[in-house]
């Protein structure tokens, strides 16, 4: 019986190994401190770490956007950003993300725009993003800029209050070769292959997170950030997925 367990033990401590092992990035915050990435924000307190409500492990991100925080880089921001110097990433190659986020029950999204909490930013032309998970009213909405015309990919219901996982894998290309897969908690919500992902640049885009909208019906608002991880074309579904839930909320 102990031989079977050690056996087991084994087993799944190597498959855990040889996962991280195709990690390129990890931000899960467990060092206390949000130096990984870097960040654009307005106020020192725009973003911290906290210990509640967190996804998994000790720790989480929490970004705050007040109505009087100035602009930066043209608009209210306290985001995360992945650049090409922390993860280089290539035109034609396949990717994996994971993210998740915490959405409390008083965040009131834009009425006449939409609030930008992951997306995909082009290293320097066209516009941007070229993919993006946003929230609007009620609704996470999925949106492409990635060709001249913006098309709404998903559209999908917001529940506040509890952490909502995701898992992008994408194929960045700037011909008809590109392809992604999104998962909201582990279920399907966007397939599309044989498309443009990207601007024809030398890189492909790099990863964003946090608040990105304008705050003006509201004095501010707040949301919460976990277990960001990216994963190269050796990686799957289980190397960027967080690891099994702590309590939704402490």
């Amino acid at each position: 019986m102990q031989s079977h367990l050690l056996a087991f033990l084994f087993i799944t401590l190597t498959a855990a190994a040889q996962a991280q092992s195709k990690v390129l990035t990890v931000a899960d915050f467990e060092t206390g401190d949000v130096s990984l990435l870097s960040m654009q924000k307005a106020q020192s307190d725009s973003i911290i770490v906290v210990t509640s409500p967190v996804r998994a492990g000790k720790f989480a991100a929490k970004t705050l956007l007040r109505a009087s925080d100035p602009e930066v880089s043209r608009g209210q921001r306290a985001e995360f950003s992945d650049g090409k110097k922390i993860t280089p990433v290539e035109m034609e190659m396949d990717y994996w993300y994971g993210l998740s986020i915490f959405v409390p029950e008083e965040f009131t999204a834009p009425t006449k725009s939409d609030a930008v909490l992951f997306q995909w930013h082009t290293q320097v032309g066209g516009p941007s993003p070229v993919l993006a998970i946003r929230v609007r009213a009620g609704e996470w909405t999925i949106t492409t800029n990635a060709t001249e015309k913006k098309r709404t990919l998903a559209r999908l219901p917001l529940v506040k209050e509890r952490w909502v996982d995701w898992v992008v894998h994408v194929r960045w290309s700037a011909e008809k070769k590109g392809f992604w897969t999104i998962w909201k908690d582990g279920v399907e919500v966007v397939k599309e292959t044989d498309i443009i992902t990207q601007y024809p640049e030398a890189l492909g885009p790099y990863a964003k997170f946090g608040q990105y909208h304008s705050v003006s019906e509201v004095p501010q608002n707040v949301v919460y950030f976990d277990e960001y991880r990216v994963a190269g074309s050796e990686g799957n579904f289980e190397a960027v997925s967080p690891p099994a839930k702590n309590a939704e909320k402490k």
